[in-house]
This record gives C-alpha cells, structure tokens and sequence, in this order.
C-alpha cells in the first residue's frame, strides 16, 4: 500500500525502463474534479510536485500539462461535469485504467451566489441543488465502486464552504442549504462505509485570495478574517488526503469560534458576531 503520509519523489519524465515502471507503481494518484479555478490549479500544482500521477478534470477542455506545472505525462486530462452521472462514470473508467489505482479523489466544484431570500431564482435555486448536492452524491457514486474492489485505501474529499458547512449566513441562505445537506451526506456516507477501506471528507476552505472572492475581500477584512492564499489551501487539502481526515475545517480563530459556538447555541454565535456577518454580507452582496 503507498504510504501517503511520506514524500514521494518527483518524476521528471527522465527516467525510463523498470526503474520509470516502479516509480509509477508506487507513486500516489489522485483525480482532481472542477480543477481550472484558482484553488485547483494551487492543488493540481502541490500533488505534481510532490509526485502523484493525476487525472484532472472540469467543464471544458485544457492542457493538463499547464494546470500541473509538469509535461512529464505524470497528469492527463478528461472533461466531466458533475451534474452528469454518465460523464462521470466515464471518467471513472478511465482513471482507473490510468491511474491502475486511486488513493483520492478531490471534488472542487461549487457555486456560492450571496443573495437576499427572495432574490433567489429558480435558476440559482438547480444550479446549486445540481452542482452543490447532487454533484458530491454522483461523484461518490461513479468512484465508489472502483475505490471498494482495490486493495488500498481510497479517499473522497468534498469541498464545502467556510467553517463546518452547517453554519448558516444571512443573505447566504439557499446556498448554506447546499452546504449542510453536503456536510449531513459525508457523516452518513462514512457511518455506511465504517469498516472498508473508504471514506468521505468534508473540508471546509478558509476564505482565499481567489478571483472569484474578489468582490468579498473588502468584506472579510471588516469581518476580522485574514484571507489566505490558495497554495494554503492545496496544503491544507493535502494533509486531509494523507491522514484521512473525514472532516477538516479551515480558519483562524474566530472562524473556528465561530464554528464552535453555532454547534452549541446559534443565539450565543448570532450574539456574538454572526449578526456583523450578516450585516456586511448585505452590503457587499450584489442586487
């Protein structure tokens, strides 16, 4: 079984003959889902570094070579979507017939709209319901299968939203629903998996100096919340595979106070900063 919780070497795509076969062999794999956004290519960058054999995928067609950082063949690229069952079944097949084996899969799509309750659309209400519910469910199930019948362990890592994906923001309402109807498919996906070689995580990002928060970040510094870069996360991302975190939660302190205190009583999380969060996120939302 690859030992994950040590570094493997870098190949180079300079070795060749059975010295090349037995480091892929040995070398850790993984299959990146929804990778062309910042955090995926900080991801996709970190793993080929540290020498794992990866499948990348998303929507529309790129250069797996240019997402990595490496044009050794070490990653390829297929193109899947994770509203669609068939696509994914797809890329199943054919990551296990590249990979040979898969020590995890890392599913990074999800739409996060910041909108008062009733400016949700119908539109906005089945794209996060597709992307942000059924997509972890569809992914499980497309790499379940194979993940079970190999001999080594295998890793499902979800990405939710900040914090525990069960604390609920205002003007952030139908998306905080996605977010807990994910965190409630992890726990009781692992408690149906206890005692196989798979499981499920939950890792809830700190917020990110990515293009897509941009708009927030004015917010997240009012908020007392230090964005962090997207190499950060990836490393973050990283030790969860290695240690088989089924849930890992990202931030400073008062994110994890934050966190800690809305598990416990959300009036005391409401008195003691949600109700700021709420008002800034209302400033910041766009009507």
């Amino acid at each position: 079984m690859t030992k994950l919780n040590e570094k493997s070497p870098v190949n180079d795509g300079t070795a060749t003959g059975p010295a090349a076969a037995r480091h892929d062999k040995d070398s850790p794999t993984a299959v990146l889902i929804g990778v062309t956004g910042g955090l995926g290519h900080a991801l996709a960058r970190l793993l080929a570094a540290e020498g794992f054999r990866l499948v990348l995928a998303a929507r529309r067609e790129h250069d797996a070579a240019e997402i990595a950082g490496k044009s050794d063949g070490s990653a390829i690229y297929v193109r899947a979507d994770v509203t669609d069952p068939a696509s994914l079944e797809k890329l199943a097949v054919t990551a296990f017939e590249h990979l040979g084996r898969i020590d995890a899969v890392v599913n990074l799509a999800g739409i996060s709209p910041r909108k008062p309750i009733e400016d949700y659309t119908l539109s906005d209400v089945d794209d996060l319901l597709a992307i942000n519910v059924k997509g972890p469910i569809f992914v499980t199930q497309a790499f379940l299968p194979g993940l079970r019948k190999q001999a080594s362990d295998g890793v499902i890592v979800h990405i939710g939203g900040a914090m525990d994906g069960r604390v609920a923001l205002p003007f952030m309402s139908a998306y905080a629903a996605t977010r807990g109807a994910l965190a409630s498919y992890v726990q009781g996906a692992n408690r149906e998996l206890e005692g196989t070689n798979v499981s499920l995580s939950f890792f809830g990002p700190a917020p990110s100096n990515t293009e897509s928060e941009s708009p927030f970040f004015d917010m997240w510094k009012k908020m007392g919340v230090d964005l962090c870069e997207p190499d950060e996360v990836a490393r973050d991302i990283l030790a969860t595979i290695r240690q088989r975190r089924k849930e890992h939660v990202m931030g400073g302190a008062l994110l994890k106070m934050m966190t800690l205190m809305n598990a416990i009583s959300p009036s005391a999380a409401d008195a003691i900063g949600l109700r700021k969060f709420g008002k800034l996120i209302k400033q910041y939302s766009p009507r």
